[in-house]
């Protein structure tokens, strides 16, 4: 199996088969749970032997439960500008009318 890892030994990915940009080759005894667990930087090396990582931190899966301001801001905006566009018009139409009626 070739393993990808990082400085601190974690791996980041494997492959039983093929080989992986920057791998080593690894053919020691690989835990049981790491084929149904793995997930980047969980495993490490340490002295020829995956472990499991101790500080392996899960990445936060926030997931947005709705706009963010800069978003909420910039809809604003465009509902302005459409209300503005409708005034505008409006305006447009009320000179031509006056326009047509001093004629």
């Amino acid at each position: 199996m070739r393993v990808q890892i990082n400085e601190k030994n974690e791996i980041l990915s494997y492959v039983k088969i093929g080989d992986l940009n920057n791998s080593v080759e690894f053919n020691g005894t690989i835990p049981e749970e790491f084929w149904r667990s793995f997930k980047p930087t969980l495993y490490m090396l340490k002295n020829d032997v995956i472990v499991e990582n101790p500080d392996y931190v899960a990445p936060s899966s926030s997931v947005p439960t709705g706009p963010s301001d800069v978003q909420n801001i910039v809809m604003q905006q465009a509902k302005t500008i459409v209300q503005m566009q409708s005034v505008l018009m409006q305006q447009s139409k009320d000179i031509a009318e006056l326009k047509g009626a001093n004629a």
